[in-house]
């Protein structure tokens, strides 16, 4: 379900992006804040980026349920699986697309080099 709540997310912020730079909505670090630019082009990539992981997450999610159901019969470990795979998934997402969308974000806009 993890996967879902991505997906639906990058949705929103997708089609109801951030007008401008905000503190509360939206793709916020240093490098999106640089300028309007930086900003939107941050936005548009983080979101896209969100719902493509998203739809990976959602179909592991499922193989790996799946897959648990054929292997054990005890609820309880599939219980504790599926936390591990929330968190995990939570986690992983967040931390891939924020690492992707900086990347991303230092090929586009590349820093001018000083002039000695």
């Amino acid at each position: 379900m993890i996967g879902l709540l991505f997906i639906i997310i990058g949705l929103l912020q997708k089609y109801l992006p951030p007008k401008n730079i905000n503190t509360w909505y939206g793709y916020r670090s240093a490098a999106s804040r640089v300028s309007q630019q930086t900003w939107d082009e941050a936005n548009n990539y983080s979101s896209t980026f969100m719902i493509k992981a998203g739809i990976v997450v959602l179909l592991l999610g499922y193989i790996i349920y799946m897959l648990t159901r054929l292997l054990t019969s005890d609820s309880d470990i599939r219980q504790m699986i599926s936390y591990f795979i929330l968190f995990g998934g939570a986690l992983g997402i967040g931390a891939f697309t924020a690492a992707a969308t900086e990347r991303h974000l230092r090929r586009t806009f590349k820093p001018k080099k000083k002039r000695k």
